[in-house]
């Protein structure tokens, strides 16, 4: 691949990803706040718990995807688990983006962009997805 596909790759997950990292890095920072909340009781807690490590693991396996397209010859992980990394990331993305657009339809653009970059990595790593154990990606 050349350099100017992997700086485009890159300019692109920066792009998409920017202000869901943003609220991600932000959820992390008051998640003592939510941890606290937990004892306290209330269940709309427990979904805010769920989102953070739900999107955590996503952006973890959205990660692993970009580094697999920009890197097809080094070990990654396992199709399996980065599938369920990756399920769960848009799951909670998925949740996060309905919330937000019953809120502010101008914002929804903003937190919908990870969905749609990492469809793309999913796209272009389909035949590592589906089982294949190396990373037959050719541009």
């Amino acid at each position: 691949m050349n350099k100017l596909k992997r700086f485009a790759y890159i300019i692109e997950f920066m792009i998409g990803f920017a202000p869901s990292l943003l609220l991600l890095i932000l959820c992390v920072v008051f998640s003592p706040v939510i941890f606290v909340g937990l004892f306290s009781g209330e269940l709309t807690v427990l979904l805010y718990t769920t989102l953070v490590l739900f999107g955590l693991c996503g952006f973890w396996g959205a990660i692993s995807l970009l580094v697999l397209t920009l890197h097809p010859e080094q070990e990654n992980t396992k199709p399996k688990r980065l599938k369920v990394y990756v399920a769960l990331g848009v799951i909670s993305s998925a949740i996060v983006s309905y919330s937000v657009g019953g809120t502010n339809i101008y914002l929804l653009p903003f937190i919908i962009a990870p969905l749609f970059v990492t469809l793309h990595l999913v796209y272009v790593q389909r035949r590592y997805l589906a089982g294949s154990t190396a990373n037959t990606y050719e541009p």
